[in-house]
């Protein structure tokens, strides 16, 4: 079965839940705003509505997806540890945050153990997407891995162009996913019709990146 959203919040109690969410403030971000960076201020968010991937990438330029941010899913939990920020979080459609109090939250990671206990759940789901992510890339079904690929492209170039398109040929990405360009036709055919993108000569554009990234978690490990 597809992996369910992690509702960070619903992890903990009422009280619980005021108590983390005290001290913080809410703010929107714009399609293509990259929200947090390893050398920045340690922050910790949770994503209210939109979508977000968190990455990585060295000084070539060359990134590395390692999670797809859903509504109500947290983002720096290892910040709440107590370690510092390793990742990028772009935010791929307009998304409202919370952003905590990262001293509360330590505080309470550190004090409480019903909190230590949400954030022990939410890192190890974490990294169950991080596994995801680098399976399907081998061993996803066709759909997946192009769902996979071109959100994957789609997001990089929305840092570059503003935008969630992706200059290729089928046959371009075919060879990228291993697959002959008739499987790949048959594919982009697919999610045309679904109305999560739409081509043109050398251009795939992303209509509805939440439909590629539910693609991908569809995926089971």
């Amino acid at each position: 079965m597809p992996s369910a959203v992690l509702d960070f919040l619903s992890l903990v109690s009422p009280a619980t839940r005021r108590r983390i969410l005290k001290g913080s403030t809410r703010a929107t971000y714009p399609a293509g705003t990259v929200a947090a960076l390893p050398a920045g201020q340690p922050q910790a968010y949770l994503l209210d509505d939109g979508l977000a991937r968190l990455y990585w990438n060295v000084p070539d330029g060359r990134q590395a997806t390692i999670a797809i941010l859903r509504p109500k899913e947290l983002a720096g939990g290892t910040v709440a540890l107590g370690f510092p920020p390793w990742v990028f979080m772009q935010v791929i459609t307009d998304s409202r945050v919370t952003i905590l109090d990262v001293a509360e939250l330590r505080r309470l990671a550190a004090t409480e153990l019903e909190v230590s206990s949400a954030i022990s759940t939410h890192l190890a789901m974490r990294v169950r997407d991080a596994y995801r992510l680098i399976a399907v890339r081998s061993l996803g079904n066709i759909r997946e891995r192009v769902a996979y690929d071109l959100l994957d492209r789609a997001a990089q170039s929305q840092l570059v162009v503003g935008r969630l398109e992706v200059r290729a040929t089928q046959a371009d990405l075919a060879d990228s996913i291993g697959s002959s360009r008739e499987v790949m036709s048959r594919a982009m055919r697919d999610l045309r019709s679904e109305e999560i993108v739409e081509t043109a000569p050398g251009v795939i554009r992303v209509l509805n990146p939440a439909g590629l990234a539910a693609i991908v978690r569809a995926f089971v490990i």
